[in-house]
């Protein structure tokens, strides 16, 4: 059996389906393999940021979230996708919640990402894992300067459950 650094270490290297064993096998181990997949969130390769940025969504602790931090302002845009998501979805791990007000992260993503698909990830996880009002005005300067459908539709949506919130 692999130790979780050397699952972490082969996220860099090989197929998407070694990736994929990897991870699967990762957060089978949980909690045992959480240091090893904090460590891979520093990496000099994208490819173990991004796939340590994956399993942390299902993986963290209290104490891990902020590791995730950094990573929204990762150079590459698939680490910084995982990471937006990793932070702010609390449907995907069970019973830990995220210590960290992530409402102001994910809307100077949604205000400065340079990809859309950031920005997206961003509306999304904004409007439906939080009914927040601070986040009404950034919803409304999408809706006013961007052109991209399906940000606007993520949106639009935010701001209605917003205004069924009472918010």
């Amino acid at each position: 059996m692999r130790s979780p650094s050397s699952l972490v270490a082969a996220f860099g290297s090989g197929d998407g389906a070694e990736r994929f064993a990897a991870y699967q096998r990762l957060v089978a181990l949980g909690a045992d393999a959480l240091p090893a997949i904090r460590s891979g969130l520093a990496s000099d390769d994208w490819r173990v940021r991004h796939w340590s940025a994956i399993c942390m969504d299902r993986v963290a602790d209290e104490d891990a979230y902020e590791d995730l931090i950094p990573l929204l302002s990762d150079p590459h845009p698939k680490v910084r996708l995982w990471a937006v998501h990793a932070l702010a979805c609390d449907h995907c791990k069970d019973d830990v919640s995220c210590p960290v007000d992530v409402v102001p992260l994910l809307i100077e993503r949604i205000q400065t990402d340079p990809s859309v698909r950031v920005r997206r990830m961003a509306v999304i996880m904004l409007t439906t894992d939080f009914r927040d009002a601070r986040a009404r005005k950034p919803l409304e300067a999408v809706l006013s300067t961007t052109d991209d459908r399906k940000l606007r539709l993520h949106a639009e949506d935010g701001l209605r459950r917003l205004a069924e919130a009472g918010l």
